[in-house]
């Protein structure tokens, strides 16, 4: 029997590092991913997947890496992992709901269908089972709160294959207050119970087309209030026999850290800065024992258009202290949605004083790089 079931392969970017650092830990771990996904996996790495649309029969813990997979381990019923840790990843509402029920600071939220009159001014209404940014609208864009127009509006963006991966028929709605605050990034490996946080990074939102698109990640020092928060809501979530990644999405608001949203897998995205950091295999240095080591202040900028279309020309002319990862080439068409990972054109990584130098040289990135898209 593995050690392991890691399930979702195509989210390890070396799949034979992350064999090679399980090997010399001594773990035995089964790595599975999915047909259609296994096409993403270099051709000479698929022989250590086993490709199956479905998680095995085991006693092992089984550690889902992407949604596909969250999805499927909430089918199964996977003993490792809680089932509060299950739903809250499927339902902000529930997430909310959970930690607000454990004595935690949590954001109220209300199905759309129970908001009554009077109506809030400031409000951010959303899927209650989404991800990369689908599914949400906001006061400033979408004007006095209208439940059927917003229902409309958010529901537009519920299409089947998010629908299909997330195993979710429903569209749910909820709505809550629009919050201004800092945005953070973390990711948790709970073993046996007892969490660990493996990154904490400020997030740069910007509001780009009605859209909530993150522009920049920043690392940073693991401030312990934070990180007691977050083992707060680890606790809440997660019971003492539970094994598994989580990641969570939160807002700071006049001092104190809202959760946004939850997952029970690694963030995505942020393979750029990964690199950067020299770190060859995060997913199993962590189910390692071991605690990924980012530089406090280093950046992942993320280069975006600004529109969809067909790319015609993306120029970026940059001193070698910054890494470009580049994702786009000229004639390739650009997906509509913004906010995920798969329409970035390009990555740039480099290393800031300070969080105000980091979130300066960011933006002075905006003036030094050209993107060209044609209709």
């Amino acid at each position: 029997m593995p050690d392991y079931v890691v399930a979702g392969a195509s989210s390890i970017e070396d799949i034979p590092q992350f064999v090679a650092v399980a090997t010399q830990a001594g773990m035995a771990v089964l790595l599975l991913e999915n047909a259609a996904m296994s096409e993403h996996i270099p051709i000479q790495h698929r022989a250590l997947v086993t490709c199956s649309e479905d998680i095995p029969h085991t006693r092992a813990p089984v550690i889902p890496l992407n949604e596909f997979w969250v999805s499927r381990a909430i089918r199964a019923g996977v003993g490792n992992i809680a089932p509060h840790a299950l739903r809250a990843s499927r339902s902000k509402h529930d997430l909310s709901a959970r930690l607000a029920a454990c004595g935690l600071h949590a954001l109220p939220r209300r199905y759309l269908e129970d908001v009554a009159a009077p109506y809030p001014d400031r409000y951010l209404a959303r899927l209650d089972a989404a991800y990369s940014g689908y599914g949400i609208v906001r006061h400033a864009e979408a004007g006095r709160f209208e439940p059927m127009a917003i229902a409309r509006m958010v529901q537009a963006d519920a299409g089947c294959g998010m629908r299909a991966v997330l195993d979710e028929d429903a569209a749910r709605v909820v709505v809550e207050d629009y919050l201004d605050g800092e945005e953070y990034s973390a990711d948790v490996f709970v073993r046996q119970g007892r969490a660990v946080v493996l990154r904490l990074f400020r997030k740069i939102v910007a509001w780009i087309g009605g859209r909530p698109v993150c522009d920049s990640y920043i690392a940073l020092p693991h401030e312990a209030d934070l990180c007691a928060v977050i083992h707060d809501w680890c606790a809440a979530l997660y019971t003492a026999g539970c094994t598994s990644f989580g990641q969570f999405d939160f807002i700071v608001v006049d001092g104190r850290a809202v959760a946004l949203d939850f997952s029970c897998r690694i963030g995505g995205g942020l393979g750029a800065i990964k690199r950067f950091a020299g770190i060859t295999s995060y997913a199993a240095l962590a189910l390692a024992g071991g605690k990924p080591s980012f530089t406090p202040f280093a950046v992942q900028k993320n280069v975006m258009a600004r529109r969809s279309g067909r790319l015609a020309n993306f120029a970026c002319l940059l001193p070698q202290a910054y890494q470009v990862t580049v994702h786009k080439q000229a004639g390739d068409l650009l997906p509509e949605n913004i906010c995920s990972a798969n329409a970035r054109i390009a990555e740039i990584c480099f290393a800031a004083r300070d969080m105000d130098d980091a979130a300066a040289m960011a933006q002075a990135l905006d003036d030094k790089v050209s993107i060209d898209v044609h209709d």
